[in-house]
């Protein structure tokens, strides 16, 4: 079955009011982005001043347009904002997003009322007011004022704060994360969290969503979207502390609510909180491109034995368990590992590990059943050569079907300079998560064995209904 926002992300004619020729202006911005978009649609450019914009025929008005509009984008002043929400009305446009802000974020709230009841009468979808716009880098679509595009990936972004979400598509570009779709919903007065998060869970370009929020309207549609959405749902709620309630209402006009309900909601409804942007991307790309964790057994390899110890530390703090070694485990790993290190769980490979203690150690690791997941670490401590630790996950990942043999999550980290930054940027480019930190490399994990979990639970409650319906 069609979602009813398949056309508001996939529109074949769209209209941008408040085009204009000044390229100051963000009707100007708006246009040029749609018109040099990789997707082929018709565009039309609505100012009563003009009679041609970047080459394209101007209309004075939406309803002049001659043919039936799927998309429009609305860049005017606020105050004149209404009147063109009527004329779309009366065009039977599909759908609409508002860029203009100067509504309820600035106390103007009568105004964003007006527009309420005019989409209340109508069968258009509104996006914003206060928006950037969209960005389906799916199809190659730039239907957003905003410059930049994100690499073409997997991760659906959602954000209320339009230069939040601007941020995030140059922090996906220089994680290598790739995006499928990236929306701004600003002030919220039709299209929401909850509608974006069902469309997203049938869209089959979209394998994790993201979102970043400073309050929601309808806390329990919000909720039903994440528990019946078939993906992993990250959310950063902003506005935690009282100084942070206080400037959520004065940025969108919304008010932020208790703190301990939505983190209870979200962990409810199968969401996974995030404290930041930076977990929130830590836990997408681990997500996006590794099998779920079946459980929170975790094995550590390392070449230094402080990682590996603060790697523990993490992993127990985030709710993780790193056991010992199993007895066979313990056989093979003691036949890699230099006489001087003892057989243990992080997996000591001392100082100068190379290509193959590397890939034996965690290949063992990976075929051990008590193990869910391994941590794969590397310290620039003079002797190792990174190259050799990078070749290692690389070889198992391209060579061996890492996923398909073993179905279970391998993820890495590292302590180096700049000869490792370098490197680093293969293991990203093949998708493999890989962090300078042993918190976020645990959290991120962590991620792993909750969607593992939540996966579990969805299965045995289908099994469960099965048997109700064989019972009735």
């Amino acid at each position: 079955m069609t979602h009813e926002l398949e056309t508001f992300f996939q529109p074949k004619i769209i209209a941008v009011v408040g085009a204009s020729k000044d390229t100051r202006k963000i009707g100007h911005e708006a246009l040029k982005n749609i018109l040099i978009s990789d997707y082929e649609c018709e565009i039309f450019p609505i100012n009563p001043k003009d009679k041609e914009i970047l080459g394209l025929k101007c209309y004075k008005k939406v309803t002049d347009v001659p043919e039936k509009i799927d998309l429009v984008l609305i860049s005017v002043p606020a105050v004149i904002v209404a009147q063109i929400l009527r004329d779309c009305a009366q065009k039977k446009v599909k759908n609409v997003i508002i860029i203009s802000s100067g509504f309820s974020e600035v106390g103007n709230h009568d105004l964003e009322a007006e527009l309420v009841s005019i989409i209340k009468k109508s069968n258009m979808r509104v996006l914003g007011p206060n928006v950037m716009g969209y960005k389906n880098a799916s199809i190659g679509l730039d239907a957003s004022f905003a410059y930049g595009n994100p690499r073409k990936g997997n991760v659906a972004l959602i954000s209320q704060s339009g230069a939040l979400g601007i941020g995030m598509i140059y922090l996906a570009n220089n994680e290598f994360m790739g995006v499928s779709k990236i929306i701004g919903v600003g002030n919220k007065i039709d299209i929401d969290d909850d509608d974006l998060i069902d469309y997203f869970a049938q869209d089959t370009e979209t394998k994790v969503v993201g979102l970043y929020i400073e309050a929601v309207k309808d806390g329990r549609a919000f909720m039903n979207s994440i528990k019946n959405c078939n993906k992993p749902v990250l959310v950063v709620k902003a506005g935690r502390s009282k100084a942070g309630a206080r400037a959520t209402a004065s940025h969108t006009g919304s008010m932020a609510g208790s703190d301990k309900i939505y983190t209870a909601a979200i962990k409810q409804a199968g969401g996974i909180r995030c404290r930041d942007l930076v977990e929130l991307f830590d836990m997408a790309k681990a997500l996006a491109g590794q099998p779920p964790a079946q459980g929170n057994n975790i094995g550590i390899v390392t070449n230094g034995g402080g990682i590996g110890i603060m790697l523990t530390d993490a992993c127990e703090e985030a709710g993780l368990n790193v056991p010992k070694l199993s007895p066979k485990t313990y056989k093979k790993i003691d036949k890699i590992i230099p006489d001087l290190v003892r057989p243990n769980n992080p997996v000591d490979l001392s100082a100068d590990a190379g290509f193959f203690r590397y890939e034996l150690a965690t290949s063992a690791l990976l075929e051990d059943p008590n193990i869910d997941g391994v941590i794969v670490a590397s310290v620039h401590g003079g002797y190792a050569r990174p190259e050799e630790f990078i070749g290692a996950i690389l070889k198992m990942i391209r060579e061996r079907k890492l996923h398909k043999e073993y179905k279970k999550p391998i993820i890495a980290t590292w302590v180096g300079g700049r000869e490792y930054e370098d490197l680093v940027l293969d293991l990203k480019a093949a998708g493999v998560p890989i962090y300078p930190s042993a918190w976020r490399t645990a959290r991120s994990m962590l991620a792993l064995y909750l969607e593992g979990k939540r996966i579990k639970k969805e299965k045995q409650k289908k099994k469960g209904n099965q048997y109700y319906f064989m019972d009735k």
